[in-house]
């Protein structure tokens, strides 16, 4: 799970290497820590996502059907939710505080991106959503393992 997220880290370093020469404008790199925090939530954000994979993928005996149910999801269902839903309905705006996207949103946002991207909502505190993603990392991840283990190999 840690290699996408340091291989984009590597894309993106060199894309602002090479723009910045081109620019001929100085470099300013993030500090380290900086860096580290991104890419530890950047890691715990794809692995909360993967493991949901991994469990659907185990659920349905399916490839297709998970990653459709997933992207329905992510692309739709919580968008719908917090475009349209949460402002008019206020159990659903509480809902959202322990929903996995906008916790992942949250931590984008303490990160320093950009409230205004679409998704990106600092709906809840930094700390409060590392915790809510990670407890969804380790849910998907044992719901998923006992569910095979019950089944498949049982």
């Amino acid at each position: 799970m840690r290699w996408p997220v340091l291989t984009l880290l590597a894309i993106a370093a060199t894309a602002s290497a090479v723009i910045a020469g081109v620019e001929g404008q100085p470099m300013a790199w993030p500090e380290l820590a900086d860096l580290a925090a991104g890419v530890g939530v950047g890691w715990l954000v794809t692995a909360m996502w993967g493991c949901l994979g991994m469990l659907l993928g185990v659920g349905l005996h399916s490839v297709a059907v998970p990653i459709g149910l997933g992207l329905v999801w992510l692309l739709a269902v919580q968008n719908l939710l917090t475009a349209i839903a949460a402002p008019l309905v206020g159990w659903i705006a509480q809902l959202q505080t322990v929903l996995p996207g906008p916790n992942a949103a949250a931590l984008a946002a303490a990160l320093g991106a950009s409230t205004r991207t679409p998704g990106v909502a600092a709906i809840v505190s930094a700390g409060h959503a590392a915790v809510v993603v990670a407890a969804y990392l380790v849910a998907f991840c044992v719901c998923g393992g006992w569910l095979l283990h019950r089944r498949d190999i049982v």
